[in-house]
Order: structure tokens, then sequence, then C-alpha cells
């Protein structure tokens, strides 16, 4: 009987053996856990800490969209900017406001493309315009989304060449004038952000004229030369305003297109237009440009800005 014995006691250790095994098997299962999910992560801005974006517009009008603009103009808040300098651009012929972020349904009247009337089509238009080969007038003559640094100028030109024109700058009592050729009107925004997401602009208005010629010019510690035409800036009609996210700054001439309004953003004496019959034509010409600067996005903002680069923004010097 000790043979039974022996061989019920092997069995005994045998399966405690096991069970210490499939115990060992068992706790190393509860280790080997999957990898952990990767963390999302959001790409990094490529803009630099102290640029902002802005969408510049400049849009070429024709004489049948003058009552739209009108009524457009009416929608805009000119409150933003001090009464005196509204004062003083009116006098020189221009005028600014500023938009909201939700733009009236009449902007897009204005300067989305449109096709020509079939009444007032040519021949040809209407042989292109059959096979679907006639493309729409882009009234967006200039349409860009920038990057600017603090205190850097982004120049836009408003207006076309004028082959030869005068003007008369007043600042109450004062006038200056003056007379060029290949005379151009340039806009120039200058961009400060603040601390709390809004961007402080500085628009000045410049004219360009006569030939190009070599001129000297420093960039990266170096005498450059580049080739520019004579800029006269006019530091008198210089303004600033303030915009937030979404909002717009629009500059125009006043309703007679007069004075600086026309250099800025007047277009040369066309003539008559004429069709192939010798007639005049009822075909709208192009009578004045707008700029429109569009607030798109800013890393300026408290709740990402630290503490010494906000006072840094919000002490910025005012020129």
């Amino acid at each position: 009987m000790a043979i039974p014995f022996r061989h019920k006691k092997l069995t005994r250790s045998r399966c405690k053996i096991w069970l210490l095994l499939l115990v060992f098997l068992s706790g190393c299962a509860r280790w080997n856990t999957p990898d952990p999910k990767p963390v999302v992560s959001f790409p990094k801005s490529r803009m630099a800490a102290d640029a902002v974006s802005l969408e510049i517009g400049v849009a070429q009008l024709e004489s049948d969209q003058a009552e739209t603009f009108e009524e457009f103009w009416g929608l805009l808040d000119s409150q933003k900017l001090p009464l005196e300098l509204r004062q003083l651009l009116d006098q020189n012929g221009l005028r600014a406001a500023v938009m909201a972020s939700h733009s009236p349904s009449s902007l897009h009247q204005l300067v989305d493309p449109q096709p020509v009337d079939p009444a007032i089509m040519t021949k040809l238009e209407k042989q292109l315009d059959e096979k679907g080969l006639l493309p729409k007038k882009q009234r967006m003559v200039i349409h860009d989304r920038i990057s600017n640094r603090e205190g850097q100028a982004h120049p836009v030109a408003t207006s076309p060449v004028h082959p030869s024109i005068s003007w008369v700058i007043r600042n109450g009592d004062l006038q200056t004038v003056g007379l060029g050729e290949s005379v151009r009107g340039v806009i120039t925004i200058t961009t400060f952000p603040n601390g709390d997401g809004s961007v402080r602009l500085i628009i000045r208005p410049q004219i360009h004229h006569g030939q190009s010629r070599q001129r000297v010019g420093v960039g990266s510690g170096a005498f450059l030369m580049h080739a520019s035409q004579t800029v006269n800036s006019l530091d008198e009609l210089k303004f600033e305003v303030t915009l937030r996210s979404g909002e717009s700054l629009v500059l125009a001439p006043t309703k007679d297109i007069a004075d600086l309004g026309h250099l800025f953003f007047g277009v040369p004496d066309q003539g008559v237009v004429e069709t192939p019959d010798n007639k005049k034509s009822k075909r709208p010409v192009p009578t004045h440009r707008v700029l429109l600067a569009r607030l798109v996005q800013t890393q300026m903002d408290d709740l990402f800005s630290d503490s010494n680069l906000g006072e840094k923004l919000t002490t910025a010097p005012r020129e």
C-alpha cells in the first residue's frame, strides 16, 4: 500500500507546481498591457509671436454701383474714428469707417464677380458666352492675406497709375500743392498687437510719383540698392484705428471722388467708351476703388502670452 501512497503524494506535489505556474503566468499577464494611445497634439502656429494676419482687398467699383455703395457705407461705423480726423479726411476727399465682423450683404453685391449684361455685349462676347467661355468680370484687383510683424509697414497700392496729376493737401487753412507724373496712391498699414487680442493699425497715405531710380537703403545691417519712385508721405493725414478679430477698416473717397480721393481711389480719365457702331455705350464704366483691411488672426491674447510679452505689447511706442 506504500506505493499508492507515494504516488498520491507525488500527484499533490505536481498539482502545487502547476498551481504556482498558473498564478505566475496570470500575474505576468497583468503586466502585459497594450501601449497607451498617443497624446493628440495640435501643430504649432507658424506665425511669429508678434505677428497678425490681415486680409487686404481693393475692389474696383463701377458707375452702376454708386447707390449700392452709399447704402453699404451707411451700415458702417464711422464713430470709431475721432470727429476731427473724419473732418480732416473729408476736407481732402477721403473717408474711413469700421465694418463689423458680420459684413452687410451689400458688400457681396459690390465685390463679387459680375457677368457681362447680354444687352451690352459685343458680338465676340456673345459668341464666347454661348460657348460658356466668357469669364466673369473680377472686381477685386487686389486680394491678399498677409502676416504682419509688430511695427512692420505693409504698402497697398490703391490706385492705378495716373500719367499726370496734381494734388492739394488741406489741413485747416494750410494747403500744400503738388504735381507729378506716373503718380500712384499707396496706403501703408503698420500693425501693433495689443495684449487683449486687438490690433492697433497706423494708416499712412503716401504719394509715389516720378520715374523709378536706384536708391540706397539699409537692410540686415548692410547698404542695399533698390529701384523706387519718389515718395511723399502725408503725415498730416496719418491716423490710427483699433480692430478686433473679424473687424475691417474700410477706406474710400467721398461721394464726389475729388481731391486726394481721386488720386488714391479714382481712375484716370478713359475718355468716351464707344461700341463698334460708334455709339455711346451703356456699359458701366469704372469710377473708384475701395480698400478693405480685415483682422483675421492675432497671436497676442492674454490667455496665451506671458506677462512680459503682454506688457511689452501694451506699451508699444506710438508714432
